[in-house]
């Protein structure tokens, strides 16, 4: 669901950051990554919630889970600290961009492998074309914006 079909639609703040995005050439194999973590925390603290880290191989200390996924441009593994949540734990996704939708049904495994319930899923930008949802198990992913310029994606 998009945050246009919620009544949103020609609101100015979503046009402004639809606006505001920058297309990088390349990306996401060349350019900067973890852009997930400027939302996450943020909104785990505003709604009272813990925030639980999903990382690239390597990239958490201590002992880890994985899940492999595949990405449109390859095969790429998500990581989450082992305990980070508890069974029967109400579970929120959030990662900043949606396309193809494997990195969120890796999540969704993840979380699923440890007894989590994955209420739903929420991205900041969405490609129209997504092809993805599918992968996401039946859960529901809400997207605040979708890029305007998509040709140069």
């Amino acid at each position: 669901m998009f945050a246009a079909e919620n009544g949103l639609k020609g609101d100015p703040r979503l046009e402004a950051i639809s606006a505001a995005i920058r297309v990088v050439p390349d990306f996401p194999k060349k350019g900067v990554e973890a852009r997930g973590f400027m939302f996450g925390p943020s909104i785990a603290l505003a709604i009272g919630a813990k925030f639980v880290p999903l990382r690239k191989p390597g990239k958490l200390p201590g002992k880890v889970i994985s899940e492999s996924y595949e990405l449109e441009y390859g095969h790429d593994r998500l990581e989450m600290h082992v305990g980070a949540v508890e069974p029967r734990e109400r579970v929120i996704i959030i990662d900043d961009l949606v396309a193809t939708g494997g990195t969120l049904s890796a999540a969704i495994s993840l979380m699923e492998s440890q007894g989590a319930e994955v209420v739903e899923c929420a991205c900041v930008i969405g490609l129209p074309e997504v092809k993805g949802q599918h992968k996401l198990k039946g859960k529901p992913l809400y997207v605040l914006v979708e890029p305007s310029g998509l040709d140069e994606f």
